[in-house]
């Protein structure tokens, strides 16, 4: 039998490794030097996205059984407003209904509103929250008056077995 031998791979070989070598490193290099951001930049013709929900959003909803409407939003301003479609003299017409700004309706506390008001839901929160002791609760809701609700589980006595 002969011997195998193994021929000295040709020097070609070699710098093709060291061409690949060499475009890894400048390419890593690019890499880590560039600044931090994005990893694609946008588009000249993109808009460039802002802080928060901006722009004028519209959406419908029923006014009346037999009439709806076009609500506007605006997030900017505050604002408001709705239109509805009439029908004047066989023509169909945009009319603005009504309109209003909210900026400063977070500063109210109470303000037409139906019971319970603000101030009753801080004291039943406030009689929720003070010790049991004295305090008679109402039965829990679909129990009768004389049945006694299911005991609940005590999960530690459970974890000592």
């Amino acid at each position: 039998m002969h011997p195998v031998r193994e021929s000295p791979a040709p020097a070609r070989s070699q710098t093709v490794y060291w061409v690949i070598a060499v475009l890894l490193a400048a390419i890593a290099g690019g890499l880590w030097s560039r600044p931090a951001g994005q990893i694609l930049p946008a588009a000249w013709a993109q808009n460039q996205p802002l802080a928060g929900a901006r722009g004028v959003y519209a959406f419908t909803g029923q006014l009346d059984p037999n009439r709806h409407g076009l609500f506007m939003l605006d997030v900017d301003q505050g604002t408001i407003w709705c239109y509805e479609i009439d029908l004047v003299d066989g023509t169909r017409k945009l009319r603005l209904i009504a309109a209003r700004s909210w900026v400063y309706d977070r500063y109210l506390q109470d303000f037409n509103c139906a019971a319970p008001d603000f101030r009753m839901v801080q004291q039943l929160v406030a009689q929720q929250r003070t010790p049991e002791a004295g305090i008679s609760r109402a039965p829990p809701a679909g129990t009768a008056s004389g049945e006694q609700p299911a005991p609940e589980s005590n999960t530690d006595s459970e974890d000592k077995r």
